[in-house]
């Protein structure tokens, strides 16, 4: 069985020979178990018995400015610069371009980016260096490519994201139905170009916080389900499967995600209220597969290789039974995760 046979058969709801593994991590905690094991890092996926690859187009637009103070722009004119501290280094948010912008008709004018800033021509080639294994499109690392809310907020700031949600429907609407045509043309010339070979649209918006949702479910349903809707039915209709990824407690949209055609959920954040692995697995195990539950806010960086051992194991023996589980880090692996811990977490997956 090789690893897109068994990621496929899991996907479906069978038990494969193991466990389906992925793997994701902070390009720092990638350096340091490359060179704990003496690989690269497709040698490493190799070492780690990972079963998903992912395939990204070329950038061919023009160099993306950088400002005189370290701020890198995206093609949605979102600025970042890069922020170390003694357990992390990555880049966030500082410069939202919409921030004063109230006005349908500055929306509707505005230079929004086309899917013309990237080859897409190379896809199914580079899909061929990964035959046999189980084919992604850009995960959670890929800047550029977050969800509708996501943009909504990197856009126009948090704070403003959230009064507008509640007070400028027409403004909101109007901006979400560009960022669709963007995210539903880059999706579809990636699966149009893999002719076949991409298993996976993996798509992120976080919906959650620690303790409940970031938005109500009315306005989930009014701003985000339409959009969300459309990228199913385009994974669907190409013969993949969108992966959800959306951080947090979000139990109380589980049942419309699985409604608008959801069949994988990322990250399966334990550490959130009521992400409980055995209250998921019994309420939606039959029609969700689940991608993650490896918990990194907590359990990763604070407990022992012992206690890390252990958790691996009840977590395939709960969500893994009779198939329908991803093993997978809840995030990006961290800074502050013991290297002992990693090992622990993958030699345990690869011998249970």
């Amino acid at each position: 069985m090789n690893a897109k046979e068994r990621v496929l058969m899991s996907l479906n709801h069978q038990e494969p020979d193991r466990c389906p593994i992925n793997f994701r991590a902070t390009d720092k905690v990638i350096a340091d178990v490359c060179n704990y094991y003496k690989k690269d890092y497709y040698e490493l996926l190799d070492y780690l018995n990972v079963d998903f690859r992912e395939v990204i187009p070329d950038y061919i637009g023009p160099a993306l400015k950088k400002l005189d103070d370290g701020t890198e722009l995206d093609i949605w004119g979102v600025g970042r610069r890069e922020l170390i501290t003694e357990i992390s280094r990555d880049v966030y948010v500082n410069y939202s371009p919409f921030s004063d912008v109230d006005k349908v008709e500055e929306v509707r004018n505005h230079k929004w980016p086309t899917v013309d800033l990237y080859d897409f021509s190379q896809i199914e080639s580079k899909c061929y260096q990964f035959e046999g294994y189980a084919i992604s499109t850009p995960g959670i690392h890929a800047e550029g490519y977050h969800g509708v809310f996501h943009l909504l907020t990197y856009l126009f700031g948090m704070e403003k994201t959230m009064i507008n949600l509640a007070l400028n429907e027409e403004l909101m609407l109007e901006t979400i139905n560009h960022i669709t045509k963007f995210l539903v043309d880059y999706y579809e010339k990636m699966l149009q170009q893999a002719n076949g070979k991409i298993d996976f649209l993996f798509y992120k918006d976080d919906f959650g916080t620690q303790n409940s949702l970031l938005i109500s479910r009315n306005m989930f349903l009014k701003f985000f389900a339409p959009s969300l809707k459309q990228l199913t039915e385009l994974a669907d209709r190409y013969g993949a499967t969108l992966i959800l990824h959306s951080c947090g407690s979000v139990i109380s949209l589980i049942p419309d995600f699985i409604d608008l055609g959801v069949k994988v959920l990322d990250p399966i954040q334990t550490s959130a209220k009521d992400m409980d692995i055995k209250i998921l697995k019994e309420r939606f195990g039959d029609k969700l597969t689940f991608h993650g539950a490896i918990d990194t806010q907590m359990d990763l960086p604070k407990s022992s290789s012992a206690e890390i051992r252990e958790l691996v194991k009840k977590t395939i023996d709960v969500l893994g039974k009779g198939g329908g589980y991803f093993f997978s880090p809840s995030h990006r692996i961290q800074q502050d995760t013991p290297l002992e811990n990693i090992i622990a977490m993958y030699e345990t997956v690869n011998n249970y």
